[in-house]
This record gives C-alpha cells, sequence and structure tokens, in this order.
C-alpha cells in the first residue's frame, strides 16, 4: 500500500519552507509537481508504478535519513531539555546551600574572630608571664652569689640576658599592670649583675697589679719593663675584655638609655680602677724620667728638654692606649682614657711650666713654641684632625704645654719692648751713620733677637745693610714682630704689634725733636722719614688688625678734687654731696686706638717738614730781599742747578726706593714754585706801584720758565735713577 505523502517533510519543505525567498523558484516548482505525482500514481497500480518508485527511490531514501535525523535531533533536543531543567534545579539548590552558608559564615564569623583571638592571648600569656615569672629565681640566685667570679659561668650570662629581655619587654609594654614595679625590680637585678662584673674586673686588676709589683726592681729596668707593665699586665686581657664588653654593650644599648646614669657610674668606677693601677705602676717611670733630667750636671735647653719628654711621653700614650683597648671598648672609653692621659702628663705640665719659668730668652721660646704647634696644624674637627687625633688626642694633652709657653713669651716681649724700645734713650749722634752701624754691632752682639733676624734676611745684602742703618728701636721692633709672628693668638699678636709699633714710633719722634735743629737738618730728616718708611713696609707684612680697645680708669677728677680741696676749699658749683660724688668718681674710658692711623700720621708730617727744609735749601735767602731782583734770580737758578741733585743724592742714601724719591722731588718742585709764583706776584705788585723798577722785574724768570727749568732738572734726576738702576740690575 502506497503511503501519502500529504505530511510527509517534502511536502512540508515545499509548503512551509522556513527559507521564504531565499528558495530556488524552480526548485520550489519541482517539488510540487513531484507532490501531484505522487497522488496520481496511488490511484494506478501496475508495472507502471512500480518504474515510477525506482525513478524516486533516491528522494525517499533522503526523506527517509531526514526523518531519522529529525527524529535523533528530536530525542537530543529533549534529553538537553531535561538536562537543562535538572541543572536549573541544581543551581536553585546550590543557590539556596549558598545563601545557608552565607548566613552560617556571617553567623559564626564572631565567634571564630574571638576563638582566634583567645587561642593568640592563650599562646601569649605563656610567653608573657615567662618575662614575669623568671625575676624570682634571677632574684633567688643573685642572693645567693657569694662570688663575683660567678660572672664568667653561662649561667650567669643566661640570666643576665633574660633580665636584658625582660627589661625590653616592660619597656615596650608599660600598659601592663605593675609593669613599673616589675621593671624596677629588673632594674635592680641588671644593676646587681653590672656590680658583680664591675667587682670582678676590679679583683683581676688588683691581682694582676700584685703580681707585677712583686717584681719592682725589674721596673726600673728598661729591658723587663714592657714585659712586666704591659706584657703581663695584658695576661688577663681576653677574660676581663669579655665581661667588661658585656658592661659596655649595656651602656651603649639605646634600649637602656634610661638606666644611662646607673650604668655609666658602674663602667666609670672600672675605669677609675683601671687608671688608678695603671697611675700606680707608671708613676716611678715618669718620675725617673723627669729626675734624670733635673739630675744631669749641665742644664739642658728648654726645646731639647722639651722635645726628649714630648717623644717618651708621646710613646707612653701610644702604648697605654694599645693596652686599654685589650681590657675595654674604644669606643666608650675613648673620653675617659683620654681625660686619664691628660692626669697622666701633668707632672710634665709641671715640669715644663717650671722650665718656661725660668727662660728669659724670647728665641728659646719662640723655638718651643714651634715645637709645639705640629699638633695644631689643623682645626678641629677636620678630616685631617681627625685622622691624626682619631684615638689619642695629643693636642689637648699637651695644650697647657703650648699655653704656659706662650704666656711666658709674652711677657718676655713686653718686658723686651720696654726695655729695649720705651726705656731706650737716643743721643743727638742716634741718626749719624756712622753712629748707627756701630751702635747697631753691639746691639748685634747682645741681642739675640736682633742677631737671629738678621740672620734670616742674610741672603739679600741689601737688606741687611739697610736694616743696620736704621734707629735701634726699630730694628728691634721689626726683629721682634718677626720672631713672634704666628706664635701667639692673632688677637694677642695684634695688640703686641700695635702697642710696639705705638711705643716705636714715640721712641722715633722723642729721637727727632733731640736732633731738630742740627746743622745737618736735611740728613736727620730723611733719616727719620727713612726710618719711619722702613717701619711701615715691615710691619705690613704681618697680618695685623691695627685698630685695638684700650680699657682704663681714669682718676682726673678725683685728682681735681683733691687740688681743690688742697688749695683751700671746694667751687659753688660743687657744694653739693652729688655733685662731689659725680665729679670726684673714677671714669672707665674705652677708647679705640688705631696704630695705623698713628703712623701715616706722623709719615705725613715728616714728609711735610722734610719737604720743607729742602725748599728752604733751594730757595735760601733768594726770595728775601727785593732790591737785588736779577742777582737772587740768578742765585735762584744756581741754586736748582745744584742744590737739587745735592738733596736727591741725599736722598739715595737713605731712601731705595725709587718713587718715593720721585715723589718727594714732586713735593720740593710744587713748593718752591708755589714761593716762587707768590715772590713773582709780590714783585710785580711793587713794581706797578714804583718801588721797583720795571726794568729789573722784565730781567728775572717768568713762573712758568722756572717751573720748567725746574722740572728740566727734575727729570734728569728720575733718568739718571733709572740709569743707576739699570747698572746696578
Amino acid at each position: 500500500m502506497t503511503r501519502s505523502r500529504g505530511n510527509s517533510l517534502v511536502q512540508s519543505i515545499a509548503t512551509h519552507a522556513p527559507f521564504g525567498k531565499n528558495l530556488d523558484d524552480e526548485l520550489l516548482g519541482k517539488l510540487k509537481r513531484i507532490s501531484v505525482k505522487h497522488k496520481q500514481i496511488d490511484v494506478h497500480t501496475g508495472p507502471e508504478v512500480k518504474c515510477k518508485e525506482n525513478k524516486y527511490s533516491k528522494y525517499d531514501r533522503y526523506v527517509t535519513d531526514v526523518d531519522v535525523k529529525v527524529g535523533e535531533y528530536q530525542t537530543v533536543i529533549n534529553q538537553a531539555e531535561r538536562i537543562n531543567e535538572q541543572l536549573a534545579l541544581i543551581v536553585d539548590k546550590f543557590c539556596v546551600i549558598s545563601s545557608e552558608t552565607n548566613d552560617f559564615t556571617e553567623s559564626t564569623f564572631g565567634l571564630f574572630e574571638k576563638f582566634r583571638t583567645l587561642d593568640e592571648l592563650h599562646r601569649s600569656i605563656t610567653e608573657y608571664l615567662s618575662y614575669f615569672e623568671t625575676l624570682d629565681p634571677i632574684v633567688r640566685n643573685l642572693h645567693h652569689f657569694s662570688s663575683p667570679n660567678i660572672v664568667r659561668k653561662n649561667s650567669f650570662k643566661s640570666k643576665l640576658s633574660k633580665i636584658d629581655e625582660s627589661l625590653q619587654f616592660l619597656c615596650e609594654h608599660e600598659e601592663f599592670r605593675d609593669a613599673e614595679a616589675y621593671r624596677i625590680k629588673f632594674k635592680q637585678c641588671m644593676v646587681r649583675c653590672c656590680s658583680l662584673m664591675a667587682t670582678y674586673l676590679s679583683n683581676c686588676l688588683r691581682s694582676i697589679y700584685e703580681e707585677v709589683i712583686k717584681s719592682p726592681e725589674g721596673i726600673s729596668q728598661s729591658a723587663t719593663r714592657d714585659a712586666l707593665l704591659y706584657n703581663k699586665f695584658s695576661s688577663i686581657a681576653i677574660d676581663f675584655y669579655s665581661v667588661s664588653k658585656e658592661l659596655s654593650s649595656r651602656y651603649s644599648n639605646k634600649h637602656q638609655q634610661i638606666y644611662h646614669d646607673e650604668l655609666g657610674s658602674i663602667l666609670q668606677d672600672c675605669y677609675n680602677e683601671y687608671f688608678r693601677i695603671r697611675m700606680k705602676l707608671l708613676s716611678p717611670l715618669i718620675s725617673g724620667q723627669l729626675g734624670n733630667k733635673e739630675q744631669q750636671p749641665k742644664k739642658l735647653p728648654l726645646v731639647k728638654d722639651i722635645q726628649d719628654n714630648l717623644l717618651f711621653f708621646t710613646q707612653l700614650c701610644e702604648d697605654e692606649h694599645s693596652l686599654i683597648v685589650k681590657f675595654f671598648s674604644e669606643k666608650e672609653s675613648k673620653k675617659s682614657f683620654n681625660e686619664w692621659l691628660f692626669r697622666l702628663c701633668e707632672p710634665f705640665h709641671d715640669h715644663v711650666r717650671e722650665k718656661v719659668l725660668q727662660e728669659s730668652d724670647v728665641a728659646s721660646l719662640c723655638d718651643a713654641v714651634t715645637l709645639l704647634n705640629k699638633y695644631y696644624q689643623f682645626e678641629e674637627n677636620s678630616e685631617e684632625y681627625d685622622a691624626q687625633f682619631n684615638s689619642i688626642q695629643l693636642d689637648k694633652i699637651f695644650e697647657p704645654l703650648l699655653q704656659d709657653v706662650q704666656y711666658r713669651l709674652i711677657f718676655r716681649a713686653q718686658i723686651y719692648v720696654e726695655t729695649s724700645i720705651i726705656a731706650y734713650r737716643p743721643t743727638k749722634d742716634a741718626f749719624s751713620i756712622n753712629y748707627r752701624k756701630s751702635g747697631l754691632s753691639k746691639i748685634e752682639k747682645g741681642d739675640g733677637i736682633v742677631r737671629s733676624f738678621l740672620d734670616s734676611i742674610s741672603e739679600s745684602s741689601d737688606e741687611v745693610e739697610e736694616m743696620r742703618s736704621c734707629y735701634p728701636p726699630v730694628t728691634r721692633a721689626i726683629a721682634l714682630l718677626s720672631k713672634i709672628y704666628q706664635m701667639v693668638n692673632s688677637s694677642i699678636f695684634d695688640t703686641l704689634a700695635h702697642h710696639i709699633v705705638h711705643d716705636c714710633v714715640e721712641s722715633l719722634k722723642a729721637a727727632h725733636r733731640l736732633v731738630r735743629g742740627s746743622e745737618d737738618n736735611l740728613d736727620m730728616n730723611l733719616c727719620y722719614l727713612k726710618n719711619l718708611l722702613m717701619l711701615r713696609k715691615q710691619v705690613q707684612n704681618f697680618d695685623i688688625q691695627y685698630v685695638c680697645n684700650e680699657t682704663y680708669v681714669d682718676f682726673s677728677g678725683l685728682r681735681d678734687f683733691l687740688r681743690s680741696l688742697a688749695h683751700g676749699g671746694l667751687s659753688a658749683a660743687s657744694n653739693s654731696v652729688l655733685s662731689l660724688a659725680r665729679e670726684g668718681a673714677p671714669k672707665v674710658v674705652n677708647n679705640m686706638v688705631d696704630a695705623r692711623s698713628e703712623l701715616s700720621a706722623e709719615l705725613r708730617n715728616a714728609i711735610k717738614e722734610l719737604t720743607e727744609a729742602a725748599a728752604h735749601e733751594v730757595v735760601g735767602a733768594c726770595l728775601n730781599n727785593s732790591e737785588v731782583l736779577i742777582s737772587d734770580n740768578t742765585q735762584l737758578r744756581k741754586n736748582v742747578e745744584t742744590v737739587l741733585p745735592r738733596i736727591h743724592n741725599q736722598m739715595r742714601i737713605f731712601i731705595k726706593d725709587g718713587e718715593v724719591r720721585i715723589h718727594l722731588i714732586d713735593a720740593i718742585q710744587e713748593l718752591v714754585i708755589r714761593a716762587y709764583a707768590e715772590y713773582y706776584e709780590d714783585v710785580t705788585q711793587q713794581a706797578e706801584n714804583g718801588k721797583i723798577a720795571k726794568e729789573d722785574v722784565s730781567e728775572i724768570m717768568y713762573v712758568d720758565v722756572f717751573a720748567d727749568l725746574f722740572n728740566n732738572i727734575a727729570s734728569q734726576l728720575e733718568k739718571t735713577d733709572e740709569k743707576i738702576n739699570n747698572y746696578d740690575n
């Protein structure tokens, strides 16, 4: 029986194609025709039907396969739908479980946190209680410790570590109940332990001291001295250092800064005991070193004595430093060690102070300062200073020596100024060249300062001769300043230099007043100017601040009051008690003194006086008599041509600086030309008044002509100077 195709897949595709307009129109027509033919075949039977069936069997198989596939796909779809429904059900159940789990987690989170907190607290309680529970056993053990040797045992070190841990814990947890009380008790235990260590260290030092002093004769022998004082003494250094390091580490521990005073006191006691024993051992050695110098039949010079003792004490300080670093930590003991070295060297300070007080030679004192200045070449806290005095501060240890020598040098310099400059009494021949040379040779023999100064400039023979020809106080002042320059503090040197320059100028002025008005007045003025120029030239070589403060008490009011009282009463204006007290009270005067201004002012006065004297020699009496105009004018011309070169030659003898001579000649020229101009104006005025014949006035030189004459001669002198200087060079 032929099945109907009315509901077949082909019919469904043909009539309800999902592709719509995308299906090929030709294929759609063919499918419709096939459907009509199959309806007709259902009516007919016979061989024709079989033929038709064979013709469309390919399509039938296709349709059959399509139906099978559709069924299979439908089964897959149905299974997928069932799985999807099951998954949706599972998801819903999972969401319910997740929600319930979140609710459970939220409800149990607080309990979990509380549990965790309690668990941590439970674990920490044991740890925290251990810091408190160790107190009683430690206290009991410390009470039972009878010998300080216990500090060498590991049990003691363990207890000390527990004390440190407990103290640090209590400092970090001050909020605990009774934490402060426990901290105080643990601190007492720590102090007790440190005291035991300090006692042990002191006992070690005393025992080794007893062993060393058993052979007192050995200490005085240089061969065995080091073995006793250093090698044998350092035999306990390893055990000693292991204990002292425990003390030093706690003293420097930043967590134990609040116990700094207690620990520092205990550690300082250890230092003091060590220094006391070392001092007792070294005192005979130091006394022998200083005593041998004093017992020598020939007195050693100051510099030699200081040099020998410096070497000894420097080596002693270095040996002591090498020893102490074996016993104590260098960082903590550095300050105390250097302070002790200062005390150790105090006998040396006293010995040198005694020698210095007996020394009166300024040169020896200067040499001693030079010897000690090697410790003060660098500024404090500089890299070079730290490299030189990192461990042993020799500059601090030997500083009293330098101060004593400098104070003595200042004192002797002041005495030298008073005896050799202020007290110098010039004679009328003080500015004579021959007298100065002979006088200076005597000074050189008896004055070591001048002799050493001239020796220091002996390479320049001209400068030596120039210094020899100077006024003796000038030479002494320059020699003294050169000697003490950079030997004392700069401010002290400035003050000394000011007074030396002032006193030297005063001595020069006194000598100049004595010889003023002599026959060789020009020579005296030139010599005076030469000494002032030499003083200024030499003083400029020193870095001197000339201005200084002078403070003194003025009793002039009291003096006037006593004088008026002695002459029969008081003035009407001074009849009240307050006015008497105000007028008679001493006054403190602060005076600013400038030696540079004083020297410059005296130079100006000397130049003025010299140029006026020279101008007077050039002019002579040629400008005084108006009756013989022509002869006076002729004589004036001769004076300019003869006297001026003679004055210039005199200047060459005294003043070596060519520029200074040129300026002096210019000043003389200005004075002479000004005087001649006044003279010419006066003569012209008299001629106009008929007092002088105009014919005579017309014969004398005009001012410009006279100025040209003077200028030409001055230029010739200057050229002559240049030729002589070139020849000398």
